[in-house]
């Protein structure tokens, strides 16, 4: 007769397997918390540099000031104008976040884009504003913490005033 010289994988074997694979998993999953932090950021640089080409692009008659923002560290959401659509961009953590203020730094929360004058005491115009925001993780050379853009030159620097 024939002899089933076929042999199958043990219960052991298989176990080291699925432990293998289970760890292996664990490690890419941890990693991947990193790169949505870095992506929330790169999301974040963009869009606040775009925010500064939209009023920088709407200074032709000089310094104009906002409307709809009239005080310091303002939601970009509440500013209105001719051809501002800042109320479009909103922070990519899609938490209901307090606006970014001075005040947070050092809190290691997310905050929503605010904007005001460079030196954070007024309202902001087309050529005089800093639109602060929170990073996470750190991206375009700047590390965790509050960071700033200030126009008009779309400048990228380490707190808000």
């Amino acid at each position: 007769m024939f002899k089933n010289t076929k042999q199958g994988f043990s219960l052991i074997e298989l176990l080291i397997v699925v432990a293998i694979m289970g760890i292996l998993s664990a490690v890419v999953l941890s990693s991947l918390g990193t790169a949505r932090e870095k992506a929330r950021d790169a999301r974040r640089v963009m869009d606040v540099k775009d925010m500064a080409k939209i009023l920088v692009e709407n200074s032709d008659n000089g310094n104009n000031l906002l409307s709809g923002c009239a005080k310091a560290h303002s939601s970009t959401k509440t500013c209105t104008g001719v051809a501002l659509p800042l109320a479009s961009y909103s922070d990519p953590s899609g938490l209901a976040t307090p606006v970014c203020t001075t005040g947070l730094a050092g809190t290691g929360t997310e905050c929503a884009y605010s904007i005001s004058n460079k030196l954070g005491t007024g309202a902001p115009g087309t050529e005089d504003f800093q639109i602060c925001f929170y990073l996470e993780y750190g991206s375009a050379g700047l590390g965790k913490g509050m960071t700033s853009v200030v126009g008009p030159v779309g400048e990228l620097r380490a707190g808000c005033l």
